[in-house]
Order: C-alpha cells, then sequence, then structure tokens
C-alpha cells in the first residue's frame, strides 16, 4: 500500500478521455439524518423533504493506487464500493485504492447511514483523483445503488429518492431540538421501497398540503408550520411502517406545540420542538422520561440533538 505522507502531488493518467488527474490522499464526508420531515407522493414521484443532522457523520479516506484495478473497502461498505466504482467508470480512470469509512451513524435505523457512506466515499474518492464533481452527479451515481437520502446537500431540500434529482433546495430551520427514540430492530431501505405504498387520494392530498406547509414554514421561518407538516407525514405513515410509541407521541407533541418526525423507512422516532420553548431543559427532560417508560423493557436508545450546541446522545 502506498502512503501519500510527503506532502507531494503525483501525476495518473486517465484513458485519454480526461487527461491527466492530481493523485493525492483523498477525504470526504457527510451528514446523517433524523428520518425524514416529510416523506411520500406526488404525482406520480415519491419524495422526501430531508432533516439533517450534523453530528452525524461518515467521513472517508481514499489512498488511490494507479496499479491496482477497483476499490478494497473495509467494513464490507459494499454499497459505497460501487458507488466508488462507478464514479471511477464514468471519469475512466482505470485504477484503484484503498477506501476507509468511519461512521457514528447505526445501520439500519433511517438515519442515512449508507446515504452518508456512499456520498462520503464518492467525495473522498473524487478528492484522491481530483475528478470535479457536483451534487448533481452525486445523486445520479448514489441512486444507482439505492434510493438515497437528499443528503449531498447540507440545507435542507425536498428530494426525488428513487431517481436522485433534487425538487428544490429550502434552506435551514430555525433553531430546533430533536427529543427521540430508536426502537429497536433494523429496516432494510432496498426492500422497504420495492414495496408498493398504499397512499390514498386523501393521503396525497395530505401529502400536497405537507410540502405547502414546510415552504409556508421556511418562507416565513416558523418552525410551527414545519411541525405541523411533519406530524401530517408522519400520520400517513402510520400504516405503511407504524411506530408502537405514536399516540404517546402526539400526546407529546400536542403539549409542547411540536412535530412529530418519524424515520419513513426505520426505526426511530421523536419530537421536534422550537429551542426557544420555555423551561426548554425541563421539557427535555420530561420527554425523555416519558419515552424511556413507554419503551420499558425493550432494546432502545434515546436520541438527543440540539441544533445550536450539535448535541447527540
Amino acid at each position: 500500500m502506498s502512503h501519500y505522507t510527503d506532502g507531494h502531488s503525483y501525476m495518473l493518467m486517465g484513458n485519454g478521455r480526461m487527461g491527466a488527474y492530481e493523485m493525492k490522499l483523498g477525504k470526504g464526508c457527510c451528514h446523517g439524518t433524523f428520518g425524514e420531515l416529510v416523506q411520500g407522493r406526488m404525482g406520480d414521484h415519491y419524495f422526501l423533504i430531508t432533516l439533517p443532522i450534523p453530528s452525524l457523520r461518515s467521513e472517508a479516506n481514499f489512498i488511490p493506487e494507479p496499479a491496482v484495478s477497483g476499490l478494497r473497502v473495509t467494513d464490507c461498505k459494499l454499497k459505497a464500493k460501487r458507488a466508488g466504482e462507478w464514479l471511477l467508470q464514468l471519469f475512466g480512470v482505470n485504477g484503484g485504492g484503498d477506501l476507509e469509512i468511519h461512521s457514528n451513524i447505526p445501520v439500519g435505523k433511517g438515519l442515512a447511514s449508507s446515504s452518508a457512506d456512499i456520498i462520503a466515499a464518492i467525495r473522498a474518492i473524487a478528492d484522491g483523483y481530483s475528478l470535479p464533481i457536483s451534487n448533481e452527479l452525486i445523486s445520479m451515481i448514489a441512486a444507482k445503488v439505492e434510493p438515497t437520502d437528499g443528503v449531498m446537500y447540507d440545507e435542507i431540500v425536498a428530494y426525488d429518492y428513487i431517481h436522485g434529482q433534487l425538487i428544490e433546495s429550502l434552506g435551514t430551520l430555525p433553531p430546533f431540538i430533536i427529543v427521540g427514540i430508536d426502537l429497536g430492530g433494523t429496516v432494510n431501505t432496498i426492500e422497504f421501497n420495492k414495496a408498493q405504498k398504499a397512499y390514498s387520494r386523501h393521503d396525497l392530498k395530505q401529502f400536497l398540503k405537507a410540502y405547502d406547509c414546510v415552504k409556508k414554514g421556511f418562507k416565513e421561518k416558523s418552525l410551527a408550520y414545519i411541525c405541523q407538516a411533519a406530524t401530517m407525514s408522519a400520520r400517513i405513515n402510520q400504516k405503511i411502517l407504524p411506530k408502537p410509541i405514536f399516540h404517546l407521541l402526539e400526546n407529546l407533541a400536542q403539549l409542547y406545540q411540536g412535530g412529530i418526525v418519524v424515520a419513513h423507512s426505520g426505526t426511530v422516532a421523536g419530537i421536534l420542538l422550537d429551542r426557544k420553548i420555555p423551561n426548554r431543559l425541563e421539557v427535555v427532560s420530561h420527554l425523555s422520561r416519558e419515552m424511556l417508560l413507554f419503551s420499558k423493557g425493550l432494546n432502545t436508545n434515546l436520541f438527543l440533538y440540539d441544533s445550536e450546541e450539535r448535541i447527540l446522545v
């Protein structure tokens, strides 16, 4: 294995289509999510609205090896490996290299773990071979591997997760807190997305209403509208992938003027709150106790995120 630690640049010749590449130790990263604000269907297209959590991260290091064909990947990150090989093929790079990914994102929970791995890997390999990439190109490659969560964008976006296409960028949330819980188990995202979703006409109208609520919330910088939209989407998802804690979350959200957020294809659920809520610490403590009491005896983990302090537990 070659280590590029001497601070020098190396040149790699491609297959003639792109000319010369500068070769170096490549680095890439990507955040995860706490489920989605909204996920459903508009017309013939499935979409989601992202809920990025910067403290959840995948980080990738890549050592290019021009004499090696293909990628060597640690920890069975096969989806990231496949995405990286698509990238090299697209740019006509005949070499490969060693890809190492470190992540604090639990797998199979609806926190965008595999999407974050894929995107971090693409960015690291592109950095290692000095390949010009964009979020649109990353989306295209990621969607070839699996439905993707739109986490190549730092801001909150509406995103076609099946085809890997940006619908529109919405911006960033006002200061917020999430108190949530992982209800245990895992969900296979690929298998889940193969199943036809039994949305009614009323559901489809609700998705349009939720989308409009989110846009109004961003326009007016009001978390209340965004919480309303998230709760509408979570309610519809109860007949697709029900959360046993849902009725408790409804009561708690109503008590504190918050919204229900869920992983629509995962195991986490929680309450989205305005960070300016009075007695914030007492509210967080109460929500945490109630969720843990409800799930007593189950293999659960509490989740807390503060957008100002970047707290994650």
